[in-house]
């Protein structure tokens, strides 16, 4: 099978060179030129690829970001939501926690009045316990009254004292309990209400969830009846916020700089708007380095389908030469 050897397939017809190759010989040199050109073509649809698939990872995560910046937002609403309920309550326990203190102390007040009649703490005025003494000597000295009156007299007197000795008796351990009520009348009351108290920790977290300052709903009408309440709590906010954003902090750094608390909403902050920018610019840069790889990509794969052509045009006219 010599019909590949004919010269005339593949002479330059322009010129009379004996040695002009035949066809196998001008295949292979097209096929190395080919596979050249394949190579630089492919090297560069890999880097088009590569900045595409990058560039394409990188919009996927700025959109997961902008994801979780929306539903922590709504989150946050939810979160809001609640607290208002929360705090809503947490303020009709507060006036009836601060209602029960003050009856509380007034019934100590009042109980504490009670006994205080049976002692005497002042010389001109005697408590119940020596009237009752006193009146005891006075019947003895009667002189106009038969001992049988006397003792008929004395005898009521007696069970009167024998009565008010039982509830003088009872004073420590009545006043020890009403002591005790009021306590943690007046501690549950403080843990609930004013500075400090499940109201105002409440508050304050309100205030984060919903922004912060005065703009949010989470100022309370009881603290606006009294300024100078709402300027000690404006003030102790501000010590907080102070403190929290401390430049001056240097040991080992300033984890709140540094990994700053976000600020609701989180879609308002400026540094989250630049995602949202660097968003729509990745979208855009994504759409034009996908139009650059297919474009190299099909430079590439007509290259290769022009190799791969010749590399079965070479093998099988060197497989029919040696049939």
């Amino acid at each position: 099978m010599e019909f590949l050897k004919d010269k005339s397939c593949c002479h330059d017809r322009g010129g009379d060179d004996p040695d002009a190759q035949d066809c196998v010989d001008k295949w292979k040199e097209k096929l190395e030129e080919v596979s050249n050109k394949y190579t630089e073509l492919s090297a560069e649809t890999f880097k088009d690829e590569e900045e595409y698939q990058n560039s394409l990872g990188w919009q996927s995560r700025l959109e997961n970001w902008n994801e979780i910046i929306r539903d922590t937002d709504e989150k946050a609403d939810k979160i809001v939501a609640e607290l208002e309920f929360f705090l809503g309550q947490a303020k009709i326990v507060c006036d009836f926690s601060e209602k029960t203190t003050d009856a509380l102390e007034k019934l100590l007040g009042l109980v504490k009045c009670v006994f205080d009649c049976f002692f005497t703490y002042e010389s001109n005025k005697e408590g119940l316990k020596d009237q009752i003494t006193e009146f005891k000597k006075a019947i003895e000295c009667l002189k106009n009254a038969t001992d049988e009156d006397k003792a008929e007299v004395i005898k009521c007197i007696v069970a009167y004292e024998e009565k008010i000795m039982l509830v003088c008796e009872m004073q420590d351990a009545i006043l020890t309990l009403l002591l005790k009520t009021y306590k943690h009348a007046s501690l549950f009351s403080v843990s609930i209400c004013g500075s400090g108290g499940l109201e105002d920790k409440i508050e304050d977290l309100e205030n984060i969830f919903s922004g912060g300052g005065n703009n949010g709903s989470s100022i309370s009408p009881s603290s606006s009846s009294d300024d100078d309440d709402d300027d000690d709590d404006k003030n102790k906010k501000s010590r907080k916020e102070k403190l929290r954003h401390d430049n001056n902090y240097t040991y080992p750094c300033n984890d709140m700089i540094v990994k700053p608390m976000p600020r609701f909403p989180i879609s308002d902050s400026e540094y989250y708007k630049d995602i949202e920018k660097d968003l729509n610019k990745a979208i855009h840069e994504t759409k034009e380095l996908k139009k650059a790889w297919m474009s190299s990509k099909k430079d590439s794969d007509q290259y290769f389908s022009h190799q791969t052509s010749l590399i079965e045009a070479i093998n099988a006219a060197e497989a029919a030469e040696n049939a």
